[in-house]
């Protein structure tokens, strides 16, 4: 995570508070992640968190914006890089896989709309990843039904939907079964079932 962190022109001690917030919510959830508990983990004074961030929503912030580079970017340059529609939701779902296996913390923050639903600005910035996400996968499907790889009667918003929704319930499913079955193992199951459905 911190090369993709580095990559967002973050400092040494940003990129300590956003590694101090992860690990709290990991441990306590988001609920947990204050101001006083970041300073207490990172091991500096309270007002020297907000010379590096104006508030904790600017830090969940930047957590989402990695979220955003680090999976939109993948997608990409797949997409750009790859014609073979198979090989491409196999790394979709392996990167989102990888990602919330290396830091389940995550799951808390990209599935918070309901706690931040009044705040406009983390409201927005989920949207812009749901929405982001969204369209480039039905990108993809139509770029595999153009190809004739996968069924041209088949929706592709639709098929875009089944993508997300499928692989955000296996990997909330997880986080609400304190992470009690083998994530790769169901995602890998769902990718192969999915395939299946949507392949020529």
């Amino acid at each position: 995570m911190l090369h993709n962190l580095i990559d967002m022109n973050l400092s040494k001690r940003q990129l300590e508070i956003i590694e101090a917030s992860l690990a709290i919510i990991d441990q306590g959830g988001i609920q947990s992640l204050t101001i006083k508990n970041i300073s207490k983990k990172v091991g500096i004074s309270e007002p020297a968190i907000y010379r590096h961030f104006n508030s904790k929503t600017d830090i969940l912030l930047a957590i989402l914006d990695f979220f955003i580079v680090n999976n939109n970017q993948i997608i990409q340059q797949d997409l750009m890089e790859n014609q073979d529609i198979e090989v491409v939701i196999t790394k979709l779902f392996d990167n989102f896989t990888q990602i919330f296996l290396e830091y389940p913390s995550l799951i808390s923050v990209i599935f918070s709309e309901e706690i931040f639903r009044n705040d406009p600005v983390f409201r927005e910035k989920s949207n812009r990843i749901l929405n982001g996400s969204f369209e480039m996968i039905t990108e993809l499907v139509k770029k595999g039904k153009a190809s004739k790889q996968i069924q041209k009667d088949l929706d592709a918003a639709s098929l875009a939907t089944l993508i997300m929704g499928s692989l955000r319930l296996c990997i909330k499913r997880w986080q609400m079964s304190d992470y009690g079955f083998n994530l790769p193992e169901h995602s890998q199951r769902l990718r192969d079932t999915i395939l299946k459905i949507i392949l020529k």
